[in-house]
């Protein structure tokens, strides 16, 4: 289950006039509850113990937006998922180091790309 979540996409490259629009603060505390909301949807989809898994991910990089949102969705969650630990590729692994063993981060800085994140969530198995 993939949950394509919108950001302020604060991680683009500055190729998009759109996405540079600068709409501040607001925007981002408006966004943050759809996030979560989107997050605890996308996990209610995934069966109890499969292998599936619920991919979180924006094009930010704001911790707000991002492993802020897994941490607070995780605690709110009374252990129903589990964050599911990420293997890197070879060529990611300063990625991978960057978010942690959970995580996957990535900037225009270091990889040649906008700014990314994702996580993946596994749904543990029911009592």
């Amino acid at each position: 289950m993939a949950s394509n979540n919108e950001g302020d996409n604060d991680g683009n490259d500055g190729n998009d006039d759109d996405i540079n629009a600068d709409d501040g603060m607001e925007r981002l505390q408006n966004l943050l509850p759809l996030q979560q909301h989107i997050l605890s949807r996308a996990a209610r989809l995934v069966k109890p113990g499969g292998r599936l898994a619920s991919l979180y991910h924006t094009c930010s990089l704001l911790p707000k937006e991002n492993e802020h949102q897994i941490e607070n969705f995780m605690g709110y969650d009374e252990g129903e998922v589990s964050r599911w630990r990420l293997d890197p590729p070879k060529n990611f692994v300063a990625a991978f180091e960057a978010g942690g063993e959970s995580y996957l981060r990535l900037t225009s800085a270091q990889h040649g790309t906008d700014g990314f994140f994702a996580a993946v969530l596994r749904r543990n198995e029911e009592n």
